[in-house]
């Protein structure tokens, strides 16, 4: 067997780095080359200029929640008094900017100027609202358009036809940090933008955005100030979590920010972020920690209901009932990682429409589906999204046409994403050297998968359940060299192998290196 030495395993991953597209910060396309922000930047001058009322309408998730951040604390450094941020609530509001939520500002008699921040690519109606009544609408969105656009002065999103910007896959909260960048050079304002980068980093991982190109650069840097900065979030974040990186705010950080709209209103997740004190981050963390759990248990519930009534064929798993709207998007991702196939997940809202996510698996484009299956015939009432998750509503008399039909349109399924594995490496060489090699490489996520490899001269000396449920194992390894090593293996009762595949991480509690065994 030949191991891969340190040297070896620095030059395969600075070659996978080349192929995947090296980015800076300095890298970063310029803000005209994003269609629409230059044209929006002098629209929203002119009116600030004369003191408008601004309306900005963001997201309920986080990237909706950090896009609103980053234009409220954007406004706030030009010093502009005559503007609100709203969050709609998913439960009374629906999603982004709708007629609902039009009325019940009274819109029509408070604001001149509206901008969406991650949402609107499918405001037909509340485009035609803003026409009729003269408000300016800018939408500012970065999910996928349909065929048609809604009514509004500007439009800014990455994949409309005609943008040449050479980063399609960014998320919200970055269309609406390049429209700042934007202003910013139409005022000629000394604003540092790298303020609002962790913002930018949270709803990238948040919205699962492929972590290559300037998506990566941005994740890095926000990482590098979010350890370092006096912003009250950041210290709470940093003091809760032990350790920032990528994979803990992906998997307990970003979890608390979405919680909160998916069972109260997202204005909790935004006010931590906007917290001016500790102590106010502290109680909005701890009212967020409070609706996770509740998350968490409402999730387990409705996740076992779904698996009783699942339905799965060939290509999807899908399920139907009486569900909380707040948790079908996330039950939708844990369905479609067990059984590995795309699931849709639909709650009978009780008047003959189902409304729901689907969320993708081994490369298939959800949204591009979607839209073929429109063109095919148009039996979804409304939909959006992007390549890894989509929302949906639709007659209940009409699924199962609509599954026909899907069918026909999946495209070939490309390759699954690798799984990161590089090659062989002796018990020997797992150490700090090693860690401090791959950390070169981070942040790791989405289209960069942490690299894992494959052991077969550990040997497994203990193995001891842990969790509340026990329901994982904690192992402890000897090494050729004598050298104790030790690991974890998630949602294991048992394990029996020769070879060991891991990816190595820093377990910053006990202060020692952690393998986390692959099953």
């Amino acid at each position: 067997m030949k191991y891969l030495s340190k040297s070896q395993i620095r030059e395969i991953l600075l070659q996978r780095d080349l192929e995947r597209g090296i980015a800076k910060l300095g890298d970063l396309p310029l803000p005209h080359t994003l269609k629409g922000v230059s044209e929006a930047a002098q629209l929203i001058t002119s009116y600030m200029q004369r003191d408008s009322q601004i309306l900005i309408v963001g997201d309920y998730d986080a990237d909706g929640v950090n896009a609103s951040v980053i234009m409220q604390r954007f406004f706030e450094a030009l010093g502009y008094a005559h503007f609100e941020v709203i969050l709609p609530n998913r439960f009374s509001d629906g999603y982004g900017l709708s007629l609902k939520l039009l009325e019940r500002l009274d819109a029509v008699q408070k604001y001149d100027l509206i901008i969406t921040v991650d949402n609107g690519i499918s405001a037909f109606e509340a485009g035609e609202f803003c026409k009729m009544h003269n408000i300016a609408l800018i939408i500012t969105d970065h999910h996928t358009p349909q065929d048609s656009l809604p009514t509004c002065d500007v439009l800014i999103n990455p994949k409309q036809e005609g943008c040449e910007f050479a980063f399609k896959d960014i998320c919200g909260a970055m269309v609406a940090w390049y429209l700042c960048a934007g202003i910013k050079l139409e005022l000629k304002a000394s604003i540092d933008m790298s303020v609002f980068l962790p913002f930018v980093g949270l709803a990238t991982l948040g919205d699962v955005m492929p972590l290559v190109g300037i998506n990566r650069a941005v994740v890095k840097k926000a990482l590098q100030i979010l350890r370092t900065t006096d912003a009250p979030f950041a210290r709470v974040l940093l003091q809760k979590l032990g350790m920032l990186s990528a994979q803990t705010l992906s998997f307990k950080a970003i979890p608390l920010l979405n919680c909160a709209g998916r069972l109260s209103d997202a204005r909790v997740a935004f006010e931590f972020l906007t917290a001016s004190s500790l102590p106010q981050a502290l109680q909005a963390y701890e009212s967020l920690q409070i609706l996770n759990t509740q998350r968490k248990a409402l999730q387990a519930q409705t996740l076992q209901k779904a698996q009783d009534s699942l339905i799965q064929d060939k290509a999807f798993v899908y399920a139907i009932g009486e569900w909380h709207i707040g948790v079908v998007g996330i039950v939708c991702a844990k369905l479609a990682q067990a059984y590995q196939k795309p699931a849709f997940v639909l709650s009978d809202e009780g008047d003959g429409v189902l409304k729901g996510s689907g969320r993708t698996y081994g490369g298939i484009n959800l949204i591009k589906t979607l839209q073929k299956t429109q063109e095919s015939k148009p039996l979804l009432l409304e939909f959006g999204g992007h390549q890894g998750a989509v929302g949906l509503q639709i007659h209940k008399d009409n699924f199962a046409e609509f599954m026909e039909i899907l069918h026909t349109c999946v495209q070939n399924e490309p390759e699954s994403e690798s799984s990161g594995v590089l090659g062989y490496v002796s018990a020997c060489d797992i150490d700090m050297e090693l860690f401090r090699i791959l950390e070169e490489f981070e942040p790791f996520g989405a289209h960069n998968p942490k690299p894992h490899f494959v052991c077969d001269d550990l040997t497994l000396i203990d193995s001891k359940p842990m969790g509340k449920h026990k329901e994982h194992l904690r192992l402890g390894f000897k090494a050729p060299n004598g050298e104790r090593l030790y690991g974890v293996e998630f949602f294991a009762s048992e394990t029996v192998r020769e070879e060991w595949c891991f990816a190595l991480t820093y377990d910053a509690y006990f202060g020692r290196l952690c393998l986390q065994i692959e099953g």
